[in-house]
């Protein structure tokens, strides 16, 4: 599935092409695209507006639409979406669920081989952004607010991150990504996370999704964004050896999601023991106090 990087990439894409053009037609060829049944009302209601900016949200390719009302259309590409602009010359592919013909000429569209994508036209984007968490590329995603998300919960770590009403834009390849830099397992309870560690996976996160976007998104997947250069260092690399340690990538299942991590740079033990030595060390050293106050008494 197209994630933060990916969708980010796309938007940048399509901003370039078709900011300011107007909507002169669409088609839909594949009603239940167009979300809440409105399939049949959507072509009159886009027909004549002009698309005065493209932006992201979360994982929602947004574009403000200005006509005889203001209108916002949110598409999310699933699993195999993608958005492209082709001269209207240029024959429709069998995929090709949602088409609209541009001023300039040329279509945006919407093509997606299983069919799970979806647009949303909305009258307010609060319709669809109430519902989304914080973005975690944006001034307000610091290593406190990360503190705040993780601590109220006892829930695995990775589905909590993977819960787009928290955090918006995060998925199942930036997560393994991520919790492997931090050297956290994806299956440790939230609140059992020591801080340090939160730390580390704050400033993992936004160091990967910031070159992941540079790179215009990973190279694995469906083809959602030509040229993706950012190659996965733990995601999908099952069996290969761990570029830290040298031990064997495993994937597991973890909230019904294929999960790849690194065994003994990952280890829930590791973490709890690491944890552990600290509070003998502390335990050991408030031992000695007192012989030591004692022995200058003396």
């Amino acid at each position: 599935m197209p994630e933060l990087p990916e969708v980010e990439s796309t938007v940048r894409y399509l901003r370039e092409r078709i900011e300011g053009l107007a909507i002169k037609s669409s088609e839909v060829l594949w009603h239940r695209t167009i979300a809440h049944n409105r399939a049949p009302l959507f072509s009159d209601l886009v027909s004549g507006s002009a698309i005065t900016s493209v932006f992201r949200c979360g994982k929602f390719v947004g574009m403000r639409l200005e006509g005889s009302s203001e209108q916002f259309l949110f598409t999310h590409l699933r699993m195999s979406g993608s958005l492209d602009v082709l001269p209207d010359s240029m024959p429709l592919e069998p995929h090709d669920r949602v088409v609209l013909y541009l001023s300039n000429g040329k279509s945006l569209r919407f093509n997606d081989t299983r069919k799970f994508g979806r647009m949303y036209l909305v009258s307010s984007p609060e319709e669809i952004t109430a519902r989304i968490g914080i973005e975690p590329l944006s001034d307000s995603f610091t290593p406190e607010m990360l503190d705040s998300i993780l601590c109220a919960r006892k829930g695995a770590v990775k589905p909590t991150l993977l819960n787009q009403s928290l955090i918006a834009g995060l998925g199942n390849i930036y997560v393994d990504e991520s919790l492997w830099t931090a050297q956290v397992h994806p299956l440790t309870p939230c609140n059992k996370i020591p801080q340090e560690k939160r730390a580390a996976l704050h400033a993992a996160i936004v160091s990967i999704l910031s070159k992941a976007v540079s790179l215009l998104g990973t190279d694995f997947g469906d083809g959602v964004v030509d040229g993706g250069m950012y190659s996965p260092v733990v995601y999908g690399r099952e069996g290969e050896p761990c570029k830290r340690c040298k031990s064997e990538i495993r994937r597991i299942v973890v909230g019904q999601r294929g999960t790849h991590i690194c065994p003994a740079c990952q280890s829930r033990r590791r973490t709890a023991k690491a944890k552990g030595q600290k509070d003998a060390t502390r335990g050991r050293n408030a031992s000695r106090a007192p012989s030591r106050r004692g022995r200058k008494s003396r």
